[in-house]
Formats: structure tokens, C-alpha cells, sequence
């Protein structure tokens, strides 16, 4: 029986190495695994609602809503406090994979690919030096040169078993695919070496 961890791993399977979706149908895939996660903590949650401690009335217990896209606020007294840090990262891994753009795999140059191949060794280092866990931003600040970035990693098993690191990028804050933040700082070294002009 999997868990709601191994549902949002087969979540962030779906989405390629720069952070988009080669199709429509896997971001779909990649929310229904969310969905899933979340059906495992909401009958998980069914039991303490029914516990003799708890004993949720009838309209608290049917007030659960039944889909993760209806979670909202309010909703969190309706759980069990062990379940909130959970319920908080799926709402949060959701925004973020409805945002993901659905780009076909296109060829990249090998100068912005090398330098992607770069942050994501570093990023990998970092979290492993730093025995950091998945959802904590970690500050990239000199790697990107001076941009405002930082990066959510997150640990993902494949359904080979396969563990690897895929990692949200914000820009000044806001999520921001990789390939973009990479383009944007390729054109500023550029503009650096010709005198401000490209």
C-alpha cells in the first residue's frame, strides 16, 4: 500500500528536468498522485475524526472535503494537527504544478546546459552537506550571480526506485522555470562583457 509520500514522488516524476511538462496528460498524472496523497491522509484523518477522544460530529465529519483542489484554510481544524505540515506542502506542491508550463523536450545550447548541469550538482551538494530537508529554501545567491534566487528541493523515488533531487526556482520571490532564470543570467554576463549592450 503506498503512501502519501510515495504518491507525491510519482507527482514530481512527471515533470521534466526544467521544470516543465512534456504533455498535458502528465500534469494531469502528476495532480491525480497528489490527489491520491491527499485520499491517504484524509482516510487516515477519518479514523481520529471517529476516535473516542475526538468524536467529530456529523457536519464535521462530512465537511472534509472530498478533493485536494477544496482544501482551503478553514478547513485545517477539521484535521488532525499531525496532518497539517502535510496538507500545507500538497497545497503548495499543487500551485506549483498547475503553474509548470507544458513545453515539448526542445534542444538547449551546451553553454546553458552545462551551467544547468552546474546548479543542480551544487544544489544536490548543498542539501547533502547540509542534511537539509526537501522543503526548506536553500540561498543560491552567488551561483546565480548575484540574482535573488533560491530553490525548494525535494526528494523524489521514481517507480524504479530511483532517487534523485528535482527542485523548484524562485526569481525575486516568484517561481520561475530554471531554463529562464539561466537565459536571463547567460544575457546579463553577456551585457557585462560588451559594455552593457548585447
Amino acid at each position: 500500500m503506498k503512501t502519501a509520500q510515495d504518491y507525491i514522488n510519482l507527482a514530481f516524476t512527471q515533470a521534466q528536468d526544467d521544470q516543465t511538462f512534456a504533455a498535458k496528460s502528465h500534469q494531469k498524472e502528476a495532480l491525480d498522485h497528489l490527489n491520491r496523497a491527499y485520499e491517504v491522509i484524509r482516510d487516515a484523518n477519518q479514523t481520529w475524526q471517529l476516535s473516542e477522544e475526538t468524536r467529530a460530529t456529523d457536519d464535521d465529519f462530512w465537511a472534509v472535503p472530498f478533493d485536494l483542489h477544496q482544501i482551503r484554510e478553514k478547513h485545517f481544524r477539521l484535521f488532525n494537527e499531525a496532518h497539517h505540515a502535510d496538507l500545507t506542502d500538497l497545497v503548495t506542491f499543487r500551485v506549483f504544478l498547475k503553474e509548470l508550463e507544458v513545453v515539448k523536450p526542445a534542444p538547449k545550447s551546451d553553454r546553458i546546459t552545462a551551467k544547468q548541469a552546474e546548479v543542480t550538482a551544487t544544489v544536490v551538494n548543498l542539501i547533502d552537506r547540509r542534511m537539509a530537508q526537501y522543503h526548506e529554501a536553500v540561498d543560491l545567491g552567488r551561483l546565480f550571480g548575484g540574482l535573488s534566487v533560491s530553490v525548494t528541493p525535494h526528494v523524489v523515488t521514481n517507480e524504479f526506485n530511483t532517487t534523485f533531487t528535482r527542485c523548484f526556482y524562485f526569481l525575486e520571490g516568484k517561481f520561475t522555470p530554471l531554463s529562464v532564470i539561466m537565459a536571463a543570467l547567460d544575457t546579463l554576463k553577456r551585457e557585462e562583457k560588451v559594455g552593457g549592450t548585447v
